[in-house]
């Protein structure tokens, strides 16, 4: 058992490495879009962290497989660059058997991915999603920045504010183009209506602004009729929307029980794509197994961009045929199957060196 072990410590510490790589440049990417949302007041800063926390489920299914793919060939092809893989092969090792070694290192990933894209993954998308929405849902108010002019209302209101203490917001200004006024004031806060009696708990609340000590502008614009008021204290309502989670993101929200109770094109392409990211490991394994073989004046890194070439076509045409599941121009049995038959194929044929000239591999005999 020590081969087997030597073997899984190796692929383990590899692929943990480039997962926490390749997830902190995804987390950066997706991070820097949010805290451009939040700086122009589309997000609320204090709801980033939650946000992201929800969207890591998604984004390490994403790159566990490659990470794993990534991890055997520089595993396997630093154990061939120094010889090592030549001693174990001497000593009796086939490649059936260090295949077998590489899917059993990888069966706690397949377990892993199997626990995020059939659960975790889809409950954090819903209540990331739902988080969103609730953040379309505030006004300029709830997520005012000090400085800055702002406008997340399709343009119909401008607001500005100079400093922001607490709930009092100081030397405010707001324009609502719609009703064609101007409010100018020393400062605002923002108040919540209590629930009338009877009303459902599930509505978004409606919200006050309390401006203090101003002055209120109205047909500016319109140049027929202007009027000026000065006031010691002005409230006005702010509407409130509906929550609605987007249609386009339902099915990947949804769980996989749902899925399973209510089959039809999008549904089956979802569902086919999650098992998919389980499926694809073991076949990854055999494809790295294969390109992991190097000659020790090649190096280790010699079959890294024919295999990460290989990933992006099968990952691509994963994601081509769920598209085209879903809009009902790739029957649902053919599904996503044939692209891991394709690939599956591709490896045995790798694996038994009847495709060498493809990756300048040089037919060798080996043990069985």
């Amino acid at each position: 058992m020590i081969i087997p072990r030597y073997l899984a410590k190796q692929i383990l510490q590899l692929t943990l490495a480039l997962t926490g790589i390749l997830l902190a440049v995804a987390v950066l990417i997706r991070l820097l879009n949010y805290l451009s949302d939040a700086s122009e007041g589309s997000i609320d800063p204090s709801v980033l962290l939650i946000l992201m926390s929800y969207r890591l489920p998604e984004f390490v299914q994403l790159i566990l497989p490659l990470a794993l793919l990534l991890a055997v060939l520089l595993a396997y092809g630093r154990m061939y660059a120094d010889n090592e893989m030549t001693v174990l092969i001497a000593s009796g090792l086939s490649k059936r058997r260090l295949l077998a070694y590489t899917w059993m290192s990888a069966s706690g990933f397949v377990v892993l991915i199997a626990y995020l894209s059939l659960s975790l993954t889809p409950w954090g998308l819903m209540n990331s999603e739902t988080l969103l929405e609730q953040q379309k849902d505030l006004n300029e108010f709830d997520v005012m920045v000090p400085g800055i002019f702002q406008d997340i209302s399709s343009g119909a209101r401008t607001t500005y504010a100079e400093n922001i203490e607490g709930n009092r917001i100081e030397n405010v200004f707001m324009h609502e183009t719609e009703a064609d006024r101007l409010i100018v004031a020393d400062s605002a806060s923002l108040v919540q209506v209590e629930r009338a009696a009877g009303e459902s708990q599930e509505e978004s609340p409606e919200k006050l602004v309390v401006f203090v000590d101003g002055s209120l502008s109205e047909g500016i614009a319109s140049g027929d009729f202007f009027s000026l008021t000065n006031f010691g204290e002005l409230a006005i309502r702010i509407p409130q929307r509906e929550i609605s989670i987007d249609l386009d993101l339902e099915e990947q929200a949804r769980s996989t029980s749902d899925l399973f109770a209510e089959l039809n094109n999008s549904t089956i392409a979802e569902l086919q794509w999650r098992f998919s990211l389980i499926i694809i490991i073991p076949i990854l394994c055999l494809l790295a197994v294969t390109l992991s073989k190097v000659n020790p004046r090649q190096g280790r890194f010699a079959r890294l961009a024919p295999a990460v070439l290989l990933y992006l076509i099968y990952f691509a045409l994963l994601l081509a045929s769920r598209d085209w599941v879903a809009d009902g121009s790739l029957p649902a049995v053919i599904g996503l199957w044939w692209v891991h038959i394709l690939f599956l194929v591709l490896g045995i044929l790798m694996f038994q060196e009847k495709l060498p000239q493809l990756f300048g591999a040089h037919r060798s005999k080996s043990h069985a």
